[in-house]
């Protein structure tokens, strides 16, 4: 059995599941349609995914798609940033915007979100997508025993060819 009739989609298709922007609503939607509607929780952290899960469970009986930032977490810098913000200073400045002292990373990596992961573990999606990397193979089994379906965003080959050796579509 394929993944589509796996979770009984009947329209070939994936809802880009951007943080912040598709949210509960509308991933129901796509999934009712018969398509696989996703929401990206990228953004938030454990309780505002799980609050996300929760409307979208309510929202639609259909299988639906959790994606996670598995980024590699930024190492700070401050010659380095000193630098960027400099540069960048008369380009805040033409906006009437004050440039920020120092930079910080706005995402948390799923690679450093272990109550992501306990909830995620907990709640049991349907379906869990991985963007910017793949989390550890430990990680990607306890997902698997979950009974998800795990999927990958890849650029290269050899993000394709890690995402094939995790057996994520």
């Amino acid at each position: 059995m394929n993944w589509l009739d796996r979770l009984g989609i009947t329209v070939p298709i994936i809802q880009a599941p951007m943080a912040g922007v598709s949210t509960p609503a509308l991933s129901a939607a796509v999934s009712n349609a018969g398509a696989l509607g996703s929401i990206g929780v990228g953004a938030v952290d454990a309780t505002g995914a799980h609050r996300m899960i929760v409307e979208l469970q309510a929202r639609t009986e259909r299988a639906f798609n959790v994606n996670l930032f598995v980024h590699a977490t930024p190492k700070s810098d401050p010659v380095r940033e000193a630098v960027w913000l400099e540069w960048m200073a008369p380009f805040f400045a033409e906006f009437g915007a004050t440039p920020p002292r120092t930079l910080r990373s706005i995402y948390k990596s799923f690679h450093d979100d272990p109550e992501m992961l306990a909830m995620l573990l907990e709640v049991k999606p349907p379906v869990i997508s991985f963007h910017f990397g793949l989390p550890s193979a430990e990680i990607i089994a306890a997902l698997k025993n979950t009974g998800a379906l795990l999927l990958g965003t890849v650029t290269n080959f050899d993000e394709a060819r890690a995402a094939q050796a995790v057996e994520c579509q």
